[in-house]
């Protein structure tokens, strides 16, 4: 797995995590609480936090039908997006300029080719490009032509649709690519985050950072990112909410300020356990390896000249002996001095003074 940097921080290869705070539109455009959003993510120990930028007409027709279920009668996706598009570039470069001054990188979700310049503009770090327009390829290339490093969520996607994506990214010469396993269902159930497509898409984009955009309901120890890390995940995108009983469809499968801090350090204690690969004796294992292990010990007094038979021996610990590994090779060979018994029985005491085989 390659890797590459958003902001000056190491994102893939060796690096820990990169755990983005989705704060998507929960702030009700709401500039107290955007800005309460940044200050709360940055102190939970989040690396980067994330809204999204859109205007209702140029991100859905009027008539588009709603695909999840809202009180809001006209049964439009365009009546509910008029409601959260408030915030402007003004807005944003407050933002931005709050998330630099508490030291918590700035992203947004851009949705539209207008909002790509704009961002590039105003020095945002990376771009990330939301599930649905996986195969929007032309906001995907124009993106991508920044040559900034390209976060893509795939959910609903096919793997053909996915490579495609991909594709578009390495067309215009960038090869920052970060590509996040994600479910584009609100909420995932548990049952259905299928995290094994992780490792899946880490076999099948070798030059690619690999995460997780995750849409379940958090438990109290956020499990489900946690389990990404261990699979292999690089970049955890988290929805984020300053009070998950607000009314609105993502605060209730959003992590709030005590879970986001849980979910970090659970994250960073499973990077710590992992460790490498290697089958090697580590040096705290060291005391144990000796004295914890067994060594071949006298049963019974053994006399000088007696030819040593099973009956005679047994395993016991500390390991600083004679291995019972060795224990066979020492079978039928003559004492040549003394042992007590529940003594260490070594070459010493025996003809020939070595082992065999």
């Amino acid at each position: 797995m390659s890797g590459f940097a958003i902001g000056g921080r190491s994102v893939g290869g060796d690096a820990p995590a990169y755990i983005i705070a989705e704060a998507g539109v929960n702030h009700g455009c709401d500039m107290a609480v955007a800005l309460k959003m940044i200050e709360e993510a940055a102190g939970a120990g989040a690396d980067a936090i994330k809204f999204q930028t859109y205007r209702a007409d140029t991100l859905t027709t009027r008539w588009a039908p709603r695909y999840w279920e809202h009180p809001e009668e006209s049964g439009t996706q365009y009546a509910i997006y008029q409601n959260s598009d408030d915030f402007v570039r003004e807005d944003y470069e407050r933002l931005f300029a709050h998330a630099r001054e508490v030291g918590i990188q700035w992203l947004t979700t851009p949705f539209d080719l207008e909002t790509v310049e704009w961002l590039a503009e105003m020095g945002v770090a990376a771009y990330k490009i939301a599930s649905a327009d996986v195969t929007n390829w032309p906001l995907i290339r124009a993106a991508a032509e920044k040559g900034l490093p390209m976060i893509l969520s795939s959910g609903g996607a096919t793997l053909d649709e996915v490579r495609g994506a991909v594709a578009q990214v390495l067309d215009t010469g960038n090869t920052q690519v970060a590509l996040l396993h994600c479910i584009l269902s609100y909420p995932t159930p548990t049952e259905e985050m299928n995290l094994l497509r992780i490792p899946r898409l880490i076999q099948e984009f070798p030059d690619a950072v690999i995460g997780l955009s995750c849409h379940s309901i958090p438990d109290e120890c956020v499990t489900v990112p946690t389990a990404a890390v261990v699979l292999g995940a690089k970049v955890i995108e988290k929805h984020f909410t300053l009070d998950m009983s607000l009314d609105g469809e993502d605060h209730y499968l959003s992590v709030d300020p005590p879970l986001l801090r849980r979910m970090v350090a659970g994250i960073r204690i499973a990077e710590a356990a992992l460790g490498r690969p290697e089958m090697t004796v580590l040096p705290c294992e060291e005391p144990a390896r000796q004295y914890a292990r067994r060594s071949v010990v006298a049963a019974v007094d053994i006399p000088a000249g007696t030819t040593l038979q099973r009956e005679h021996l047994i395993m016991k610990r500390p390991g600083t002996g004679v291995s019972p590994t060795q224990m066979v090779a020492m079978l039928g060979r003559r004492t040549i001095s003394d042992v007590a018994e529940d003594q260490l029985v070594t070459w010493e005491h025996l003809e020939d003074g070595e082992a065999s085989g």
